[in-house]
C-alpha cells in the first residue's frame, strides 16, 4: 500500500480546525471516524489504528505512513467495549 500525501498531512491551519487530512484520507477509503483511533504524528510519520471489530471479532490494524511508505500490521482489541489496541511497540 502506498501512502498518499493526504494520509501523511495533518494541516489544520483554518480557523474551524477541520479534521486532519490523514483522517480524510482514511474516511475516503471507506473507514468511518468511529473506527479511526490513536492518530498521532511524529516528524513525517503518521501513525493510526483502524478498529475492524465486527460481530465479536477482535481484529484491528496498526498503521503508519511516511511519504510513499505505508506499513500496516494486525493487532488485537477487546471484543466488546471501548477500543483499546494491544501490542503497539515503539
Amino acid at each position: 500500500m502506498t501512502a498518499t500525501p493526504a494520509l501523511t498531512s495533518t494541516d489544520t491551519r483554518t480557523p474551524r480546525r477541520p479534521r486532519p487530512q490523514s483522517v480524510l484520507a482514511l474516511t475516503g477509503l471507506g473507514y468511518i471516524d468511529g473506527r479511526i483511533h490513536g492518530l498521532e504524528r511524529s516528524g513525517t510519520t503518521t501513525r493510526f489504528f483502524l478498529d475492524l471489530r465486527d460481530r465479536g471479532g477482535r481484529l484491528c490494524l496498526d498503521g503508519s505512513a511516511a511519504g510513499e511508505d505505508t506499513v500496516v500490521d494486525k493487532c488485537v482489541a477487546p471484543a466488546t467495549g471501548p477500543f483499546e489496541a494491544q501490542g503497539r511497540e515503539g
